[in-house]
């Protein structure tokens, strides 16, 4: 009885499921139906509210919030490599939301971008603060931003550096490994 209380309690027990498994890399399989009618140009889709724009309490189309810094700087970024931006909101339901997201754009020096709620098969990347990545086919999130679940288009070069992503170390607590603050689980960039 004795050996086996002490063979449950201490025997290997499997590892448990991988989570973060390494997100698929480059842009979208050429597999995927090109949308009719439409150049296959990739586009890389940005939320307005709480993204690159804060997040305000409705009071109606034309009260959009102050700029984000650290996005606005991305957005600009992509568009002098020539990528394409598509500002990617569910204002655009309503087309009465259309021409203040075009002036609050314009306000903030950035050209005329299509502003849009459709993702379609060109869409690489989206960028909100409501979404969560999972990893392709599998239904399992990402739990934080790590290497595996970087995104694919150009990021900053301070962000290369790590200085705005939180990545959790192998294991919370393990010796010498960092140590998780409450800003950096949040994934606030201070």
């Amino acid at each position: 009885m004795l050996r086996a209380l002490f063979k449950r309690f201490f025997s290997k027990k499997p590892p448990p499921p991988v989570i973060n498994e390494p997100a698929p890399g480059g842009f979208p399989p050429e597999s995927k139906p090109p949308e009719p009618g439409a150049a296959a140009k990739p586009w890389i889709g940005v939320d307005l509210d709480g993204t690159l724009a804060r997040n305000l309490p409705w009071m109606g189309h034309e009260r959009i919030g102050a700029p984000v810094p650290l996005m606005m700087a991305r957005v600009r970024n992509w568009l002098a490599q020539g990528l394409t931006v598509k500002i990617f909101t569910a204002r655009a339901v309503q087309p009465e939301a259309i021409p203040p997201i075009r002036r609050w754009l314009a306000e903030q020096g950035l050209p005329e971008l299509e502003i849009t709620n459709a993702k379609d098969f060109n869409m690489i990347e989206c960028w909100d603060d409501r979404a969560v990545q999972v990893v392709q086919n599998t239904g399992r999130p990402f739990l934080s931003p790590s290497v595996t679940g970087r995104p694919r288009v150009p990021i900053l070069p301070e962000e290369a550096a790590n200085q705005t992503f939180y990545v959790l170390p192998p294991r919370l607590g393990a010796e010498g490994a960092p140590a998780a603050t409450p800003d950096a689980a949040r994934g606030d960039a201070r």
